[in-house]
């Protein structure tokens, strides 16, 4: 089949192998390179035979096959699909995909291919990841937001609450709930439209937002209610945060104001095993009681009884 030895012949037939063939010795020296390896390497291939291997590979390249490559190959004789970095003589960095297997004690036999388009395909698909990820994250926040106020909405507060819950359970803490109702909000829109009933809402919305602390929950319930939460074993915490709910309610200006809330809390014990629900629940009817009350108050139901609170 050719008209020359067999030996000569397979040099010949692995020089026309599409795939850099290389071998190295002990001492990480290149004794033996096909002429893709030397194209890969940007030499010819007389200076290709007796280069290192260091010589030829980027810095974190060189790492990776000293704390990795080496190791394994000593340890298992064969390591496959190592993603590497080549530097060529003239400084051009080419990405390749390798393989190297452990021939006898004293050298290793290399093969790598150019892989610039399979790099360049994973870049586009990390990219394309990245805007899809970062797409998702803003929908997500869409889908958690009320429109009017950037609060939480209904459903997100409520998970987060539950999460709240969840975690104090674990921590062994009591978690209060507040309801809090904007106070003749329906006049409000009545007396001056409700652009100026939206402004409230939003006002109150940001003032509520700047004063929620660690382990505190905001969100918009619906219509001109609002909900928080607080994870704090002492009243005094729950107490401050009811405080602070009112002042936020005092800083709204503009047509409506004075604004003014009431609030209803219940406070789900740590050794209470009741539903997010069920203090809801409570908690509206302290706020139907604030209301009854004559507004502008606070009240707070416990083991059903409800009292002023604040």
């Amino acid at each position: 089949m050719f008209d020359v030895p067999p030996l000569a012949a397979a040099a010949v037939m692995i020089d026309a192998f599409p795939v850099a063939c290389f071998a190295t010795d002990r001492s990480r020296t290149i004794r033996y390179a096909n002429a893709e390896a030397s194209s890969l390497f940007g030499s010819v291939l007389g200076q290709t035979i007796g280069l290192h291997i260091e010589a030829v590979l980027t810095p974190a390249s060189k790492i990776f096959c000293n704390s990795y490559v080496y190791p394994l190959l000593f340890a298992d004789g064969c390591c496959e699909e190592l993603a590497l970095t080549l530097v060529t003589q003239t400084g051009s960095r080419v990405p390749v995909v390798a393989n190297a297997r452990m021939h006898g004690s004293e050298f290793v036999l290399w093969s790598a291919m150019r892989a610039e388009k399979r790099e360049k395909l994973q870049g586009e698909v990390l990219r394309a990841r990245n805007a899809l990820q970062g797409q998702t994250r803003a929908l997500e926040l869409l889908a958690s937001r009320d429109e009017l106020t950037g609060l939480l909405n209904r459903r997100a507060a409520t998970h987060s609450i539950q999460t709240l819950i969840a975690a104090a359970d674990e921590a062994e803490t009591d978690v209060t709930v507040l309801l809090l109702d904007i106070d003749r909000f329906k006049a409000i829109n009545d007396n001056y439209g409700h652009d100026a009933g939206d402004n409230v809402l939003r006002q109150l919305g940001a003032a509520l937002q700047s004063t929620v602390r660690l382990h505190e929950v905001v969100g918009r319930y619906g219509g001109e209610e609002f909900i928080l939460a607080i994870a704090a074993n002492d009243e005094v915490a729950a107490r401050s945060l009811n405080e602070r709910v009112h002042a936020a309610a005092a800083s709204v200006s503009g047509p409506g104001a004075p604004v003014t809330v009431s609030v209803g809390l219940h406070r789900r014990l740590r050794s209470d095993a009741a539903s997010l629900q069920e203090v809801v629940q409570a908690a509206d009817r302290a706020l139907y009681a604030a209301k009854a009350f004559g507004r502008n108050c606070s009240m707070v139901e416990q083991n059903g009884v409800l009292t002023s609170f604040g």
